[in-house]
């Protein structure tokens, strides 16, 4: 079983948590869209992580 987190596997969880029902084009693009930002955010050090948190709470989004 292969447990490493990747962003893909990140993408498509987030997408089913969330309870908005898509169509297969939009799917795909939300999947496109989510994975490069995961893949964004396991490039960042843990400290320009904190940043990021920071900055999205302070702009209400976390």
């Amino acid at each position: 079983m292969n447990t490493e987190l990747t962003a893909t596997t990140l993408a498509l969880e987030y997408i089913r948590r969330e309870k908005e029902t898509l169509t297969p084009a939009q799917f795909l693009t939300r999947v496109r869209q989510l994975r490069l930002e995961f893949q964004d955010l396991m490039g960042l050090t843990s400290s320009e992580l904190v940043e990021e948190i920071s900055f999205a709470t302070r702009l209400g989004i976390h």
